[in-house]
């Protein structure tokens, strides 16, 4: 991952910005002020007790245990259970006001059989993976044709593309095109494709998703809006391997008719099912403000969710044993937060938001840890620079981390994300995980691809960061008004992809 510019995740993207976010743009913003040297002297010692706390803790058992349960998907039976095991794992470490918050999910999404094979020009097995909330291919007979769709043309002109081709697209497999000018936009127009392909009478929509590794399939939910408005009718949206999507898109420029055998059977749940976000809390000594910590406990089903987020719950999980186990209680109350539904467009986080919001403006910051399984880097402040000095301040504290300067940078769809879009400061650490690309999502994520030593750094950091933001004196929380947010985001260039996904303009409060 860079720290600057943008680049395609599937459907997470990161852009960060090293420029200071559009400070002038929010209205005024006041530094945060900084202690004289006793009171650094008083944290380093305080930090300094907690990070020996820490040291003595393993989290890679509590990885270990959360992987048993399999894929997590938001809804599903695992979920269930995994979040019971971590509510018995926050009392057992001793949180108060342990409690699960329950939203509401419109349906849940049940993974069945995907199956295609190329059965002329020549006979190749496909292999496929459904989109999640996609549904199933209508019933049909023998093998069918494939037609071949642009894909920026389905992301710039889909109403002249239906014009054009629309009537022909029945009983038809669509296959898009690879590339694109913008992956970004590409994505965004998978679920109009697929809402005008189901209206034609088509049978399925084959992509490749435009990650690392090519012969890796990915799975995401068909576009931001499901599955919060679920359309069960809709055909399948489906993943390929990038070496299939070239032999199939290869052989169609050739003008070769193509046949393809393809079954895919999903299932919905009858009605909605609950979800919930797991709380627990170590209460401040002086009761002026809050530090959220958290990370999603929900995973894709395609692999374990080890790395994506298995890694934040066991760091997020290790953090709060850590500063309980140091005997040290912050000045501000730690609250640990871990999110389902991430996902799927941050449902989880965002259902916490509104049902918290008269507590928004006494929040320092929500540091959610979530971009896969590494080391942490450095802290992006997401348009509230205002943090930096005291940032900068617990990097000098703390030299040993090695931390990066902090920067007014941004982490999109996150679970941070959900606090920065209602004006409050979202903390995504950034990780060093070069390989997180190709493995979040997919087959790949699994135990084996974390190691433990990098769970122990990212534990310690997110301990200490979050203990010295609801303990230090002179840290004050902001809170952005829907105005203020609406300018901060589009300085820090955020409104065009906001846009794209319908999360513009931000909720007024």
């Amino acid at each position: 991952m860079t720290l600057a510019g943008r680049r395609l995740c599937g459907a997470l993207f990161l852009i960060v910005s090293l420029a200071s976010g559009g400070a002038d743009h929010a209205g005024e913003r006041l530094p945060n002020s900084i202690p004289d040297a006793e009171d650094d002297q008083s944290q380093r010692d305080r930090l300094a007790i907690l990070r020996v706390a820490g040291e003595r803790l393993d989290p890679y058992p509590a990885l270990v245990s959360l992987s048993s349960f399999g894929p997590r998907l938001t809804g599903s039976v695992a979920a269930r259970d995994a979040g019971m095991q971590l509510i018995a794992s926050m009392q057992a470490i001793g949180l108060s006001n342990v409690h699960a918050e329950s939203w509401q999910l419109p349906s849940a999404w049940i993974r069945g059989t995907a199956v295609a094979a190329l059965v002329s020009p020549q006979s190749v097995r496909i292999p496929i993976a459904a989109y999640g909330w996609s549904g199933s291919t209508p019933k049909h007979h023998g093998v069918v044709p494939v037609v071949l769709v642009d894909a920026d043309e389905t992301a710039q002109h889909l109403e002249a593309l239906l014009a054009r081709h629309g009537r022909d697209w029945a009983g038809k497999v669509l296959l898009v095109s690879e590339g694109g000018t913008d992956a970004m936009a590409n994505y965004a127009a998978l679920l109009p494709l697929l809402r005008a392909a189901t209206a034609a009478r088509a049978i399925a929509v084959l992509r490749h998703d435009p990650r690392p590794g090519s012969i890796t399939l990915h799975t995401e939910p068909i576009g931001i809006p499901l599955p919060e408005v679920t359309d069960p009718n809709l055909i399948p949206a489906l993943d390929l391997p990038l070496e299939k999507l070239r032999l199939l898109e290869g052989l169609l420029r050739q003008h070769q008719p193509l046949r393809l055998q393809i079954e895919v059977q999903n299932r919905f749940s009858a009605g909605p099912v609950a979800a919930d976000n797991l709380v627990g809390e170590i209460p401040g000594s002086s009761g002026d403000g809050l530090v959220l910590v958290g990370a999603h406990l929900d995973s894709w089903d395609l692999g374990t969710g080890a790395s994506d987020d298995g890694f934040g719950v066991a760091a997020v999980l290790g953090a709060a044993r850590a500063v309980m186990e140091s005997g040290l209680r912050p000045r501000r109350t730690l609250r640990f937060v871990f999110f389902t539904g991430e996902e799927q467009g941050m449902l989880g986080s965002r259902a916490y938001v509104r049902r918290h919001a008269s507590e928004l403006e006494h929040l320092i910051a929500a540091v959610v840890l979530d971009w896969g399984a590494g080391p942490i880097r450095l802290l992006p402040t997401a348009g509230h620079p205002e943090l930096l000095p005291a940032l900068e301040r617990f990097n000098r504290l703390m030299p040993e981390l090695e931390l990066q300067s902090p920067v007014d940078g941004w982490m999109f769809f996150t679970d941070a994300f959900a606090f920065t879009l209602a004006g409050s400061p979202g903390i995504a650490p950034l990780i060093r995980a070069p390989r997180y690309a190709e493995i979040g999502h997919s087959a790949g994520d699994v135990l084996a691809t974390v190691d433990s030593g990098d769970l122990r750094q990212a534990t310690a950091v997110l301990a200490l960061t979050s203990f010295f933001l609801a303990d230090a004196p002179g840290v004050v929380s902001t809170h952005f008004s829907a105005e203020q947010t609406a300018a901060s985001l589009r300085a820090g260039h955020q409104e065009t992809m906001l846009k794209a996904f319908a999360f513009w303009p931000p909720p007024s409060r």
